[in-house]
């Protein structure tokens, strides 16, 4: 498995390398979708136009995302020019909306039940703070508040839905659609969900995690001390780029790798006899 993983991860860098200018068009394309989120959070709704142009960038940004998400599923199919592979992702972005379409009402559903749980402090410790004298004369020690477990266990819970289970559904769900179609993806969707949960394709995913979402958090946050106020603005933009490139490259090359598990998940499946197959004889 490790080196099926491996072979996955470098074959997909190698076919994004040689593809630069399909590199170059994901690169404008995924700055022009920062742009639209960014816009679209400080423009202030205060006109008609704000309105619409809000309304605009609302629209742009998924739109955005379900074409560089295309163009990510086919660049390493065949040797398609930069140019067909950008207009066949013009073209079909749509199918990635609608076969993602459940998974977006489950995202929400799980989202709104999880708002409506209450995860607040135990009652005996509300109670004790209660008790508590207001003016105490000497220092007292706090008490040591008791794990919430089912804080614990919601929290573990929304984790593994928003970051793991829906996520690496959705990716193998596009890719199947990119590359199959519509209309294949949908006949045997429960072989692609079940094809996604595999051991090779979660630790896949999770070597991707690393460097379009880890890495990229860490330059982001990260603040280098530095005494000279130009030198903290051209180290910041170089972090910035450099998330930007981490989090672009890292989500591409996963979902390419985790195509070609795909296919070598595939080629295993078709390869083996199925189960009571036998020998047909000959007619005489």
């Amino acid at each position: 498995m490790i080196k099926t993983i491996f072979h996955s991860l470098t074959s997909a860098s190698r076919q994004l390398l040689r593809h630069w200018g399909a590199l170059l068009i994901l690169m404008v394309l995924y700055l022009a979708m920062l742009g639209a989120i960014y816009q679209f959070f400080v423009t202030r709704e205060a006109t008609v136009g704000q309105l619409l142009l809000s309304l605009l960038l609302a629209l742009a940004a998924p739109v955005l995302f379900l074409i560089i998400q295309t163009m990510a599923a086919r660049y390493n199919q065949g040797s398609q020019r930069a140019w067909t592979l950008l207009g066949g992702s013009l073209r079909d972005f749509w199918k990635l909306l609608v076969i993602v379409a459940p998974l977006i009402l489950i995202a929400v559903l799980a989202g709104y039940l999880f708002g409506k749980i209450e995860t607040t402090a135990p009652a005996a410790a509300v109670r004790e703070a209660v008790r508590a004298p207001t003016a105490p004369t000497r220092p007292v020690t706090p008490k040591p508040q008791p794990v919430s477990w089912q804080s614990v266990v919601i929290t573990t819970i929304q984790y593994l839905l928003f970051c793991l289970v829906l996520p690496l559904a959705a990716i193998h769900l596009w890719i199947g659609t990119a590359r199959d179609g519509l209309k294949e993806t949908l006949k045997r969707a429960h072989r692609v969900l079940a094809r996604a949960f595999a051991p090779k394709s979660v630790v896949i995913y999770a070597i991707g995690f690393v460097f379009f979402a880890v890495v990229p958090y860490f330059l982001i946050v990260t603040k280098t001390p530095v005494n000279s106020a130009w030198l903290d603005a051209g180290l910041l933009v170089a972090r910035l780029l450099l998330a930007v490139l981490f989090s672009l490259l890292g989500w591409v090359v996963t979902g390419g790798a985790l195509g070609y598990a795909g296919e070598a998940s595939g080629a295993v499946s078709a390869a083996q006899p199925s189960e009571g197959a036998g020998h047909v004889p000959a007619e005489a």
